[in-house]
């Protein structure tokens, strides 16, 4: 199956709703958008684990620390949530 059908389902065939010189151009867009979006999510995650640990840091209690661990565990998650689809997006051929 080609790309364009497996990103934008039946009638993404090259040729078709084409702009000149034959290029998709709305649906190239919304692929580079969409790894755009990935890479923005990514780079808020590790923020938010820098964050999450400098306060950590400057709690004062346990109770706090503790939440801020919970904090920085769930942005870890969120990174390999990510990163697996990055990683999907590279096995199909959508990363660019």
């Amino acid at each position: 199956m080609s790309f364009w059908k497996r990103v934008f389902g039946g009638g993404g065939e090259p040729g078709e709703n084409k702009e000149q010189y034959g290029v998709d151009y709305v649906g190239v867009s919304e692929v580079l958008t969409f790894n755009r979006n990935l890479l923005a999510a990514l780079n808020h995650e590790k923020e938010g684990i820098d964050l999450y640990s400098r306060f950590l840091d400057e709690a004062n209690d346990e109770r706090g620390r503790e939440m801020y661990r919970k904090l920085i565990d769930e942005e870890k998650h969120h990174i390999r949530m990510v990163l697996d689809e990055i990683e999907e997006h590279k096995k199909r051929g959508y990363w660019s």
